[in-house]
């Protein structure tokens, strides 16, 4: 049996980075993996992630093989595609890579950076405790021998689907993700002739939101490079069965003009779309990454948060660990500051999403032709927890909504809960034990935004099933 001060669980972008940091502390890390080691990368992913976490980590941007093209940004388009919401912002802006290429790179910094071991093929099969304390992990061998790990931290990255989650022992710690806060996703890449057909839209990632095409979920176009594409879309997943027959009537036959494309790969999953979890550390134990739903409720993205989780997730053991104090409280800093920075905006993003969600077509078409609720408005509430409209701005949007005054009211509403649950999760504590109270009133914006989602709105029974849990 052997010992290590901390064990990461899973080799991808957000277990790579923790890993990497941990081991540059001095730290004596054991990472392992499900997966072979030439196949550590190798994921169902939209592929695209922002610049600004490579200043932040002070590490090398993309290039060569693990770069596929560059972006500007994400397009949220209405059903109708007359009208969109550019965002672009550092954490959207940057690049689409060769996720396997890149997840590759990723692994091997981390073995440069001192990882005492590295396991691939190697399966987590439950926490080890020893007086309330997470203090290792039992794991099924490449070879079939099941036998022990000791550590002091576990650091869980082993995606959303987490086996380790769901043995927590402890309160703080959601255990079971609901159905409405996930979707059921199908992607293919499709590489085809310089003469048939290019790629529409270059520079940007394209969400198209529809009720209709795409129920509960949108479509997706992530170019690749000029004659190449990552296309699929996101359901909700009472849709399951029916995902592939949904992707190549919309998607597919939509998109793909080329009658001599080749196709690269494909694949379904699903993807978490919500805020994190409320707590993200116990006593002994960090989770991150889609195992912690660090993801971008709009669009599932989750390259980014992830680097950021892992990254803080390291310095949060190093301290620890120097501390000689691996408990949820002294851990608790790694909440904080996941908590007071992207979780603040994506806590942001998910009313948006839920309310999105149960839309009608016409309410997506006629709310973003009138600019009710802009891409301005949405990055700075999500950025900065604030808007204020002007007088001028809020007349515009009153007699742009007047022949749906209902939508305007619905859309001031959501603001307003946005604004409030953005500040809030600024505010989260920096003590476990006021913890509950801070829990207690983020759940009091959730249900005051279920006032306005639960009206009937004339959406396909399916829809409000999910919805409704």
């Amino acid at each position: 049996m052997e010992n290590f001060d901390v064990i990461v669980v899973g080799a991808g972008t957000g277990g790579s980075i923790a890993a990497t940091f941990a081991a540059q502390k001095g730290l004596k890390v054991c990472l392992i993996d499900g997966k072979e080691r030439s196949k550590i990368g190798d994921k169902i992913c939209g592929d695209g992630v922002g610049s600004e976490i490579f200043d932040y980590l002070k590490i090398n941007h993309p290039k060569n093989e693990e770069l596929s093209c560059h972006i500007k940004g994400v397009k949220l388009y209405a059903p109708n595609l007359q009208k969109c919401i550019e965002m672009i912002d550092p954490k959207q802006a940057g690049y689409v890579v060769n996720r396997l290429e890149f997840g590759q790179r990723l692994l091997n910094e981390s073995l440069d950076a001192g990882v005492s071991k590295f396991l691939d093929k190697t399966m987590a099969l439950e926490l080890l405790y020893q007086n309330g304390f997470v203090n290792g992990l039992r794991v099924k061998m490449s070879n079939g021998e099941k036998t022990e790990l000791k550590a002091k931290i576990v650091i869980d990255a082993s995606g959303f689907y987490s086996p380790l989650r769901k043995q927590v022992q402890s309160p703080l710690i959601e255990k079971e993700i609901p159905k409405s806060d996930s979707i059921l996703c199908y992607r293919e890449i499709v590489n085809f002739p310089q003469k048939d057909q290019m790629v529409k839209d270059p520079d940007y990632i394209t969400i198209i939101l529809d009720q209709k095409r795409a129920p509960g979920g949108y479509l997706w176009y992530f170019p690749k490079n000029e004659y190449a594409v990552n296309i699929g879309l996101g359901l909700f997943m009472d849709y399951k069965g029916r995902v592939k027959e949904y992707y190549q009537k919309n998607a597919f036959n939509e998109f793909i003009t080329s009658k001599n494309f080749k196709l690269e790969s494909s694949g379904g999953g699903v993807v978490p779309v919500r805020r994190s979890i409320w707590s993200c550390v116990d006593n002994g134990l960090i989770i991150i990454g889609d195992a912690a739903c660090h993801v971008n409720p709009l669009h599932g993205g989750g390259i980014d948060p992830s680097m950021r989780a892992g990254y803080h997730a390291a310095l949060s053991a190093f301290d620890a660990l120097k501390a000689e104090d691996t408990s949820a409280s002294k851990l608790w800093d790694f909440n904080y500051k996941i908590m007071t920075s992207f979780g603040a905006d994506y806590a942001s993003l998910d009313l948006l999403r839920i309310v999105l969600q149960v839309l009608t077509n016409d309410e997506l078409n006629f709310g973003l032709s009138k600019d009710l609720l802009t891409s301005e408005e949405i990055l700075e509430i999500a950025e900065t927890g604030l808007i204020k409209l002007s007088l001028v701005n809020m007349v515009k949007k009153a007699i742009s909504g007047i022949s749906n005054p209902k939508l305007l009211l619905d859309l001031n509403y959501l603001r307003i809960r946005m604004n409030e649950i953005s500040q809030h999760y600024r505010k989260f504590p920096r003590e476990i034990s006021k913890f509950e109270e801070w829990r207690q009133k983020t759940l009091q914006i959730y249900e005051k935004l279920d006032k306005m989602v639960i009206q009937p709105r004339k959406t396909p029974k399916t829809e409000k099933s999910v919805l409704n849990g």
